[in-house]
This record gives structure tokens, C-alpha cells and sequence, in this order.
């Protein structure tokens, strides 16, 4: 088994490597530990894990080794094959074996590392003490194979010595016997390989019951197995046969949680015998439901619904989404509308021309109404934008209050905000929030998702980058005067020219009240400005322009947030094509960017923040109501 051969030490930062017209000398690095099989091989791996070591185009590190060898005297530099500045990796190539010696042993001394940043600048590491054991070849040995009654695709444990992987060489579990199917005739199993699945050090592993050994059908296996090693260099050892007898079980679901969802939710099924969608193995697994679907309106039918898995885990484990299926445009399937089905799941196994169905699993399944995730995607010109407002050092508590901001306007709604992928759905909106509008057209956020999505159909809307669809078809409407590329997302950077001192000032929009708030931080706005530094114990009056600037720069990018969301949700209702309220109103979230002002956007001052009004609330109530 693999063993971590020195102990991870007391480890320090390393300065950054920015070269300036005299740059400094380079700090000496840090070893901490060093990973590696207790028995190297040529092209096994050695990772060293560490500090402070340079990559270009900053420098380069070298490793040496200094010491013994089988009782001879030992030096080696070593250049790895790749790293970074806390690890790097080895690869014991021909090179460092030969150092060792063509019989292999044991190297007993120490392990340094040195910064290069030229041939006049560098520095070293302290010595770290180091025990490596080599051999030229490893002869197999199988123990035992672990596996009783299993399913197709199950992955067998192997016990035993001397497994190589990766660069090392290849490893096979190799079979040969006869399988006696349930319900057919036997037939001959001629020296069948398997490959590694995953290797534990050099004693354990795994590998995968190819369905093209055994086919799906349930039955006996009995015969033996051995291990097949071809090395690096081609040669090829076998290690001597055990028996091997173990029982093949027919495919079967266990379990499906949760047993109530919607549209664009990630199912998870647990079982035996799931193979992977694997075009080039020609192997799958449909999950097939059959049974009636009485909706919570109108009369119940008949249905039968193919499930594609979105992921395989393993042959134990699915992951099975409901994504949204249109016909003609409209919302058809399992989960087109609320209701229970009630029926059987079955997995069907394809393997080649072979198929086999699980046996049924009784399943009440109750279709909820949809719920829309919403993904906060930050961009690196957010933190640019942080920066022009002086309020970088505050970054993750302006995001944490963005967040806040958007779930108080979506409050009642099953419309939920993160800043991490939703891991349970397929199916949730994206928004990018950068700096710049890279179109130059000074817009505080855009949804450039294709028409307007009312009854909010698609949950799966991608607020950023350039929506190809958008453009063409703006381009047929505008002859492409105006549109140019269509950048969709939130522009943080654009809210600077609500400045009337802003180069390119909103003129509509500009408000003297902007200076006040930002002016006293952001460089961009006031060349004395003192941007907020990290930790800082601040006087009251500086604490409270803090508080005010904090809470303003927050309500501008949620609110805006929370504007381009409804439009991805298909708002403003009652307007026709139109995106915004057809009149301004008081405090609405979905007026046009004209009519609504910097107060109103930052909640200024105790003003109450912008929300959906009317029509527009009722839209939403209708869609993601949590009383309905």
C-alpha cells in the first residue's frame, strides 16, 4: 500500500514571483513530505510536497538526492516533470534507475530542493531526510479474488503483490472457465482480461467486470484467475492462477430518492448491475418507468417514460435527471405537469446486442411544481470593479449581502440563489457578474437569452457571455447597426457612471449622492480617496460611510441581479413583447433602467428597496408561489 514516507513539517508562505527592475533573491523552499509506493519501479511516480517552488516563467526548481544506494555513494539532480509552488512530481525514469543501479535497493540520505530564477540568483532548501526502496521489475503474485455474487459491472477486489498502473505498466485480471447462465446453455470463458478499475499501493486493486466477459444473463462462474503485468518497457509477467468461483446476479433497484420532485431535478437510484453509457464499450442503462400519471387537474393516463442517466457512478449508482422536454414548444413528459405517478421502475442493461431488464421496483413518485435555481457566477473583472470602488478588501462580505439581497426580493418564491453549482439539478440559470460591459455600452446587467420566456418554460438560461441566437436574430430585426456582440451578465463597473464626475457619465441617471457614498473610498472617483484596507479598525464616521457604501454597492448589483433574473423568468407580465413596465412605477423592480433612479437601486438611506409590483408579483406567485 502506498505510505507517506516523511511526515508533513511546519511549512512557510512563499513571496510571489513578480519580477521588478531589481528583483529580490528567491526564498529558500520548504520540503514537507514526499508520497511514493514502498517499492519504486521504473516510471513509477514520487510526489514532493512542499513550499516556495518556482515554475516558469518565473524559475525552475531542481531536486537532488544525496547519499547511499546499496552501500555506494549516491548524488542525482533531478528536474521534475511537472508541479507547482506546493508540489512537485518525479517520474523515476531510466535515468534515475540507473543511478540506483540495474539490481534496485534501497537509497538511504537526503532530499533538496533549489530555486532558480537565473543562473546567478537562486537558493536552497534545508536537507530533508529520505528513504526510497527501487527494483527493476516486480514479479506478480494474486492472492485472492473478492467476489461472491455480483452483478454485471461490479467491480472485483484483488489481493496480492507486485500491481503496476499508469506509466508504470499495465495490470490485467485475467480469467478462464466455464459460465453456466440460469436460463441457457453454458459456455467457455477463454483467458479473459480485465483491466484496472484502481490500484491501493502495490497489494490491492480493483477491476471491472466487462459485460463482454460474462454477459448479463445471471449464472455460475468457476474456474481460475491470475495476474498479467506488461512493464514500461513491454516485458510481460504472470503471476500463478487461483480458483475462482463466484455466483452473477441479475441487475435490480434498490432505491430512488427523493420520491418527490420537478423539472430539472437530479434523481438518485442505488442498485446492482448499472453499466455506463459508453458508446465505445457499447454499453448502457435506460431506467424505464411504467405506470399511470394521474395530475393534480384532469384524468389520469397511461405512461412509459425512458430515463437516460445523466451520470454513472458506478455499477451501484445513478444519477437520473428530469429534464425538460418540448414538443412544438410546448412542455411535454413525466414532469410536464404537477401530479403522482405511480408504477414500476425497471434498469435495462445493453451490453452489444445483449439487454436485460431489472426486476420491477414499486415507486410512488409525486411531480412537484417547478422550482428555479439561480447560479451566482463570479467573474475575475468583479473583483477590478471591486477595486475601482476601493471596496475590494470587503469582496466576500459585498457578495454574501448580494446574496441576501437577491433572496429578500425573491422572498415567498420557490426561486433559490447560490454561489455554488447546484449540485441536485440539471436544469438552473447562470449569472455571470463581471466588471466591464465588454460590448462598451456602459449596461449595468443584460438577459441576452433568446425572446421572451413567458411562463418561465426554460430553467436552464445562461445569463453571460455572447447568446449567438439573441444576435442573429437581433441582427434580422436591427440590420446589425446596433447589436454587435450580445454580452448577457451583470457589468459592476458600469455603475460608476451614476457619477456625475464619471469620464462618460449617465446623464439621465447621474446623482451627486453617488460621490458621497463612494467618493470616500473608490480612486476611481476622488484622488484622495483611501480604498478600504483589510481588518482596518476604522473611526465611527469612517465605519459608517463603510456601512453606507457596503449597503449601496450591494442593493445596486442584487436589485440588478434580481431585474435580469425576472426577465430570464419571463417578465414584465401583461407588457406583451415588452421586457419592462410599460409606465414607470413606484419602486418597481422591473422599470426600465431610465426610470429608475441611483436611490432607488441602492436603497439609499432607509429608502424601501425596489420590488415586483402587480402584475409582476402575481406572475411570479402563479409560477413559484410557496402557498400554491
Amino acid at each position: 500500500m502506498r505510505r507517506c514516507l516523511v511526515v508533513t513539517c511546519l511549512l512557510v508562505g512563499c513571496g510571489d514571483n513578480v519580477a521588478d527592475s531589481e528583483p529580490a533573491a528567491p526564498r529558500p523552499p520548504r520540503l514537507g513530505g514526499v508520497d511514493a509506493d514502498e517499492l519504486l519501479v521504473p516510471w513509477s511516480t514520487i510526489t514532493v510536497h512542499g513550499d516556495g517552488f518556482l515554475q516558469p516563467p518565473a524559475g525552475r526548481t531542481i531536486l537532488r538526492l544525496e547519499g547511499t544506494a546499496s552501500g555506494r555513494a549516491v548524488s542525482a539532480e533531478i528536474s521534475p516533470e511537472q508541479g507547482n509552488a506546493a508540489q512537485l512530481r518525479v517520474l523515476v525514469d531510466r535515468e534515475l534507475m540507473a543511478v540506483f543501479g540495474e539490481l534496485g535497493g534501497t537509497f538511504v540520505g537526503d532530499l533538496t530542493a533549489e530555486v532558480r530564477q537565473d543562473e546567478e540568483s537562486s537558493a536552497e532548501s534545508e536537507p530533508f531526510p529520505v528513504e526510497l526502496h527501487f527494483a527493476p521489475a516486480l514479479q506478480p503474485r494474486l492472492d485472492a479474488v473478492d467476489a461472491e455474487s455480483v452483478a454485471p459491472g461490479e467491480l472485483l477486489g484483488i489481493r496480492g503483490d507486485g500491481i503496476i498502473d499508469g506509466p508504470e505498466g499495465l495490470t490485467e485480471l485475467v480469467v478462464a472457465g466455464r459460465f453456466e447462465p440460469v436460463e441457457s446453455g453454458g459456455f467457455r470463458v477463454r483467458d479473459a482480461p480485465m483491466n484496472l478499475a484502481s490500484r491501493l499501493g502495490r497489494t490491492s486493486a480493483a477491476v471491472y467486470l466487462r459485460p463482454a466477459v460474462l454477459g448479463l444473463d445471471a449464472g455460475r462462474f468457476e474456474g481460475e484467475a491470475w495476474l498479467r503485468v506488461t512493464d514500461a518497457a513491454g516485458t510481460r509477467r504472470r503471476s500463478g492462477a487461483v480458483p475462482l468461483a463466484f455466483d452473477q446476479v441479475p441487475p435490480r433497484i434498490d432505491e430512488l430518492t427523493p420520491r418527490r420532485g420537478g423539472r430539472g431535478q437530479l434523481l438518485r437510484v442505488r442498485g446492482a448491475g448499472f453499466l455506463p453509457n459508453d458508446a465505445a464499450q457499447q454499453t448502457a442503462t435506460i431506467v424505464r418507468a411504467v405506470g399511470t400519471f394521474s395530475p393534480h387537474t384532469g384524468e389520469a393516463f397511461a405512461v412509459e417514460v425512458p430515463l437516460i442517466p445523466e451520470r454513472w457512478i458506478d455499477n451501484r449508482e445513478l444519477l437520473l435527471p428530469l429534464r425538460t422536454r418540448f414538443d412544438e414548444g410546448q412542455i411535454v413528459g413525466l414532469v410536464a405537469t404537477p401530479g403522482v405517478f405511480t408504477g414500476v421502475l425497471r434498469a435495462e442493461l445493453i451490453a452489444g446486442r445483449g439487454r436485460v431488464l431489472s426486476a420491477a421496483y414499486d415507486l410512488r413518485f409525486e411531480v412537484e411544481r417547478p422550482v428555479q435555481q439561480v447560479f451566482l457566477k463570479y467573474l475575475p473583472g468583479f473583483v477590478e470593479a471591486l477595486e475601482a470602488f476601493g471596496l475590494a478588501a470587503a469582496e466576500a462580505e459585498i457578495r454574501a449581502r448580494i446574496l441576501a439581497v437577491c433572496r429578500r426580493d425573491y422572498a415567498g418564491l420557490r426561486v433559490y440563489f447560490g454561489e455554488q453549482i447546484p449540485t441536485e439539478w440539471v436544469e438552473y440559470t447562470t449569472v455571470e457578474v463581471g466588471g466591464r460591459d465588454p460590448a462598451g455600452r456602459l449596461d449595468f446587467g443584460l438577459d441576452n437569452t433568446p425572446g421572451k420566456d413567458t411562463g418561465n418554460l426554460r430553467l436552464d438560461d445562461v445569463l453571460g457571455g455572447v447568446n449567438a441566437d439573441t444576435e442573429r436574430e437581433c441582427r434580422r430585426r436591427d440590420d446589425g447597426r446596433r447589436c454587435g456582440p450580445v454580452f448577457g451578465g451583470v457589468f459592476v463597473s458600469s455603475f460608476l457612471a451614476l457619477s456625475p464626475s464619471a469620464a462618460d457619465p449617465i446623464r439621465t441617471l447621474a446623482d451627486p449622492r453617488f460621490d458621497e457614498v463612494f467618493a470616500p473610498f473608490a480612486p476611481a472617483l476622488a484622488g484622495d480617496a483611501e480604498p478600504l484596507r483589510a481588518g482596518e479598525a476604522a473611526a465611527p464616521e469612517r465605519a459608517a460611510q463603510r456601512e453606507r457604501a457596503l449597503s449601496a454597492l450591494a442593493n445596486l448589483v442584487g436589485s440588478t441581479i434580481s431585474h435580469e433574473v425576472g426577465h430570464a423568468l419571463g417578465l414584465a407580465a401583461g407588457a406583451g413583447a415588452n421586457p419592462h413596465n410599460p409606465r414607470p412605477t413606484e419602486g418597481g423592480l422591473m422599470d426600465a433602467g431610465s426610470d429608475r433612479p441611483f436611490v432607488e437601486r441602492a436603497a439609499l438611506d432607509g429608502r424601501p428597496p425596489s420590488r415586483f409590483l402587480g402584475p409582476n408579483r402575481d406572475y411570479l406567485d402563479t409560477l413559484f408561489g410557496l402557498a400554491r
